[in-house]
């Protein structure tokens, strides 16, 4: 499925379709959690459901209390614009552009076939959640 977004469609970041197979209920605040968690729980109850790909603040930063009116200010200045960096490198990766509006499940058969756990330092670069081990985990779970 690629074109117009279905108005139930969840718009999603290019990272973030990584950061989901590790999420184990934890973040950044309670009302970043509720809000992945309600995310998280969609998406796994219902695969089929429609994911529009972005490389911008996504339906995740909705709540997230790092977000700013320019974007992601997690890691200070320049932050949205590492994070935009690695939505395109993420998207390039499964072979998927900004813009298009595909099923969960699909987004989860390009992970499998092209992510291992092990790519995740060289991807995901300076990331605070990756030394905890959950997107590794999350993503060879998956490839299993």
């Amino acid at each position: 499925m690629n074109g117009t977004r279905p108005p139930s469609a969840i718009r999603l970041r290019g990272h973030t379709l990584l950061c989901l197979q590790g999420f184990r209920g934890e973040g950044y605040s309670p009302g970043f959690t509720d809000n992945l968690t309600a995310i998280h729980r969609s998406l796994a109850e219902n695969p089929d459901h429609s994911v529009e790909l972005v490389e911008e603040p996504d339906a995740v930063c909705g709540a997230c209390p790092h977000r700013a009116p320019a974007g992601c200010t997690l890691n200070g200045k320049g932050s949205e614009a590492g994070m935009q960096m690695q939505d395109r490198h993420v998207l390039k990766r499964l072979g998927l552009a900004a813009g298009s509006v595909v099923r969960w499940r699909d987004v989860l058969d390009r992970i499998r076939a092209s992510i291992k756990g092990s790519d995740l330092p060289a991807i995901c670069g300076q990331c605070r959640w990756l030394p905890l081990g959950y997107c590794k985990e999350g993503i060879d779970r998956l490839r299993s």
